[in-house]
């Protein structure tokens, strides 16, 4: 009876809404420096996009992200919490973005004529701010990962929401260092509006694979979302380590002419900065900060009388 209810609550929802091309971005936009670095590609855990990689996690810690985007234009900020004491591990962030000087050019302009009365025009922000959980399971030779994402968006006085969505991943290793992956991002995406209005987003369904050699780890992954003439997303990167500290990394994507970054591994904690020069826009820079918690520990141990 149960279950029948559900999939006639969910019926109902996807009936009275309608579907939006755009709008899933927020997670999307969350990436930290070392995948942005590398065109995207889902490599490290921090940021939460893809959960199967907590399975390499085995100690405690901290990230933070900043990315400065189109030259300003918008500032998406990531703090995340990796908790590794039981069985499983868990992943818990929370992504901001914010979108300045937007101009409301709904008064001030004409349709018709297509002229603006440009000194009229006044300006608004937009805000969201996301929650996201992630753990994994183990099934055999594949591990499950899946993340929950609330989400909330205000539109200065036009309006306020919030959503919510969830991720599937599954890894498999055939072979010694080679991981395959398999991900869809955003199933039951919905968005509900202060006027009633509900929005709907098609899941994005998307695998991958990622050779890890000796100094030297390489990915390509590829997918779309389930809908007609939709864009074909893809990540493509490469990272080179040298002397088990610094890292060099190399990328591209659907809609990144080039990403480039650094990495510099301390004792306590990992520095990242990616550079992505998008097709049309101004380019963004994104910086990371990582703190192994289980090292905290041991340096405090080691200053404590």
């Amino acid at each position: 009876m149960a279950f029948k209810l559900i999939v006639i609550i969910i019926s109902l929802n996807f009936g009275f809404s309608y579907n939006a091309r755009f709008g899933g971005e927020l997670y999307q936009d969350g990436r930290n420096a070392r995948n942005a670095a590398m065109g995207g590609l889902s490599i490290s855990y921090a940021d939460g996009s893809n959960p199967v990689l907590l399975r390499n996690k085995q100690t405690p810690s901290i990230h933070f992200s900043h990315k400065n985007k189109f030259g300003g234009e918008a500032q998406v900020t990531i703090l995340s919490y990796i908790y590794t004491e039981k069985k499983y591990p868990i992943y818990f962030g929370l992504t901001n973005r914010s979108v300045n000087n937007i101009p409301n050019t709904s008064i001030e302009c004409d349709d018709i004529t297509l002229s603006c009365n440009y000194p009229g025009i006044d300006y608004f922000s937009q805000q969201e701010i996301g929650v996201q959980l992630s753990t994994i399971r183990y099934w055999g030779p594949y591990t499950l990962g899946f993340n929950i994402k609330p989400s909330f968006i205000g539109l200065a006085e036009f309006g306020k929401g919030y959503g919510i969505s969830g991720d599937l991943a599954v890894l498999l290793q055939p072979f010694n260092k080679i991981d395959m992956m398999l991900r869809m991002e955003d199933i039951l995406w919905s968005k509900y509006w202060d006027s009633s209005t509900v929005e709907t987003i098609a899941p994005l369904i998307i695998g991958g694979i990622k050779y890890q050699f000796d100094r030297l780890t390489m990915g390509f992954e590829r997918g779309s979302r389930t809908e007609s003439n939709t864009i074909q997303y893809y990540h493509a990167g490469l990272e080179y380590e040298k002397h088990e500290k610094l890292f060099f990394r190399l990328g591209t994507s659907h809609n990144r002419i080039i990403t480039a970054g650094i990495g510099l591994k301390l004792q306590l904690m990992n520095f990242d900065y990616a550079y992505l020069q998008d097709i049309a826009f101004k380019e963004t820079h994104v910086l990371s900060v990582g703190i192994d918690l289980d090292d905290l520990k041991r340096v405090k141990g080691k200053i404590t009388p």
